[in-house]
């Protein structure tokens, strides 16, 4: 049977907010609530902890992350760390418009995805991907070991992972710039966006 979780425990709800606040997103989804889907959910007040398994499913307003294991947790002072893991973690939420008939989304995968407040930063591992999609089409991309992105200022970090004593390369590939500010037509071209779909994730 599947839990449906549409009041979260306070120990959830703000800091998934703060964790996927990725920049330029949908400015609407931050007044939408947190819905999280999951086969099973365990909470302990005392140890301040929360923990969804299972098919976990969470969605607000056009963002969607999909995993096995969420996991929220408090430290002493007061800090939240979310640590999502599955094969893998799957995340994607639709960036506000900038260019009339552009629809851009952003995209990220990995096998493990961690939200630290205290860093602010959110850090994709094990198979990293990041990308920005415009009408489906994949225009931006990076991929590597590991992925770090900083709320507070806005940069990134790709790492290669070290295998026997070096370090692998990492992999960006850019879109051309474009050539005028008109009204852009669905892309022709280009790999077809990750995670495209329904509002609601599929299994």
């Amino acid at each position: 049977m599947r839990l449906k979780l549409t009041s979260l425990p306070l120990v959830c709800g703000l800091a998934l907010t703060a964790v996927w606040g990725v920049a330029h997103a949908e400015t609407a989804d931050r007044s939408k609530p947190i819905e999280i889907n999951a086969d099973n959910f365990q909470g302990d007040e005392v140890k301040q902890l929360a923990i969804y398994t299972g098919r976990v499913e969470v969605h607000q307003g056009t963002l969607e992350i999909l995993g096995d294991k969420l996991t929220v947790s408090i430290s002493p002072e007061g800090y939240r760390t979310i640590t999502v893991t599955g094969n893998p973690v799957r995340m994607k939420e639709k960036r506000d418009a900038k260019t009339p008939g552009v629809e851009e989304w952003v995209h990220a995968s990995g096998l493990t995805a961690i939200y630290e407040e205290h860093k602010d930063t959110i850090t994709l591992s094990e198979l990293a991907k990041l990308a920005r999609s415009e009408n489906g089409l994949v225009k931006d991309s990076s991929e590597g070991e590991t992925i770090v992105y900083n709320l507070r200022t806005a940069r990134s970090r790709v790492e290669g992972a070290v295998v026997d004593g070096k370090r692998n390369r990492v992999s960006t590939v850019l879109s051309p710039r474009q050539k005028s500010n008109k009204t852009a037509p669905a892309a022709s071209s280009g790999a077809a966006a990750p995670m495209q779909g329904s509002t609601h994730l599929g299994q």
